[in-house]
């Protein structure tokens, strides 16, 4: 009986062990592409601050067909860091006068907050990535010049699955770089 019951806490333990194969996929935005900073702005991207519950690694997403007010993460995936430190590297890279160290004065600053950062499924094969982003630019001498603008950046998923999400949230940052530049540069308060 003694040695019954050893042989089956082995097999109940063996197959414990080896019943977690999933793999952790981590994941960012890929390489940068060639885009690069406009020269001709003078801008200091701040830290993109977020959402409290946007402030982790797990990639989230929302079932719109059952209840898009149901946060979940993936199970075996995650972002490489928050989706505001991958957004405020990725954007640093291509917005303003690009990586601006915070100890020089610059013309302008831009803050961002980021409120909506996930994967969102109408179907299960039919998924989007949502951002919503608040920006905020304001001339450094003049602190109560401002301009708010809301961007709000759907884009479909190539696949219904995380690396799918992955993707598409890729594409919506090299896009906002772009609207960036493009609503800073008709402000023109911001020219070096």
């Amino acid at each position: 009986m003694k040695t019954l019951t050893v042989w089956l806490v082995a097999f109940v333990l063996a197959g414990c062990a080896s019943g977690n194969n999933l793999t952790m996929e981590t994941y960012d935005f890929g390489l940068p592409g060639s885009a690069s900073a406009a020269v001709d702005q003078d801008v200091f991207l701040a830290d993109i601050r977020a959402a409290d519950w946007l402030n982790t690694t797990d990639m989230l997403y929302r079932l719109e067909y059952r209840d898009p007010r149901v946060l979940t993460p993936y199970s075996a995936s995650r972002w490489a860091g928050t989706p505001a430190a991958l957004l405020t590297i990725r954007l640093r890279q291509s917005v303003g006068n690009g990586m601006s160290v915070r100890g020089r004065q610059t013309r302008c600053t831009l803050t961002l907050f980021l409120s909506e950062f996930s994967q969102v499924f109408a179907t299960e094969q039919d998924s989007r990535a949502v951002m919503h982003l608040r920006a905020t630019l304001s001339v450094s001498a003049a602190s109560e010049r401002a301009s708010v603008r809301e961007f709000r950046i759907e884009q479909p998923a190539p696949s219904a699955n995380a690396a799918g999400a992955a993707a598409a949230f890729s594409d919506i940052a090299a896009s906002m770089a772009q609207q960036l530049n493009a609503w800073i540069a008709e402000a023109g308060t911001c020219k070096s």
